[in-house]
């Protein structure tokens, strides 16, 4: 009996074990041979689905936000948004498990490489530019549930907190998970306490 093979998931085997090679190893570690390897598979496997390793590891750079984008999905649905509710979805951004630790390595792996691929430079940026987007809708519906003040430009509130929020996680990475979450508690305190309105 002929096997049939789901192209799509292969290739989505091929972005997740390159994923986790940048993780554990990183980016000098993720050579196509290594990836193939790794993913038992052979190098014309690879070239029959990805032009080249930029393409592999643009794959695993949008792995990275797969989870969290569909999060963002069941959020949408009220009016009305809570600090209450709000939270938890943001600190599910910050490598404070297994897998948000996984994501955020990959993420800052490829930024440092990014920079010299002209092409994953602008991956970056369109991800980049995603994160202030939704942020602002957050901010957006914060500010009209009355949970945020209001009297704060939202532009620039929404990208300020993408991009402390990527500083943090970065200095998170030089610690324990075991320590992080108390680290995250008393940043978020902080910025709550400037951000509510007074009552």
């Amino acid at each position: 009996m002929v096997k049939i093979v789901d192209h799509e998931e292969r290739r989505r085997d091929i972005i997740q074990v390159t994923a986790q090679i940048i993780s554990k190893e990183g980016m000098s570690a993720a050579t196509t041979r290594h990836i193939a390897k790794m993913a038992q598979s052979s190098l014309g496997m690879l070239t029959h689905y990805f032009i080249n390793k930029d393409e592999i590891v643009s794959g695993a750079l949008h792995w990275c936000d797969e989870r969290f984008i569909s999060q963002l999905d069941t959020m949408y649905d009220d009016d009305f948004l809570s600090l209450d509710d709000f939270i938890p979805l943001f600190k599910s951004l910050l490598p404070l498990d297994e897998i948000s630790d996984t994501e955020w390595r990959v993420r800052v792996n490829l930024l440092t490489y990014s920079l010299t691929h002209l092409e994953l430079v602008k991956v970056r940026k369109e991800k980049i530019e995603f994160a202030y987007a939704e942020s602002q809708r957050f901010v957006e519906k914060l500010q009209s549930s009355g949970e945020v003040r209001g009297d704060i430009d939202k532009v620039v509130l929404s990208r300020m907190i993408v991009d402390l929020t990527f500083g943090l996680c970065i200095n998170l990475l030089s610690y324990s998970i075991a320590e992080r979450a108390i680290k995250v508690d008393k940043k978020i305190s902080l910025m709550l306490s400037m951000l509510k309105p007074e009552c």
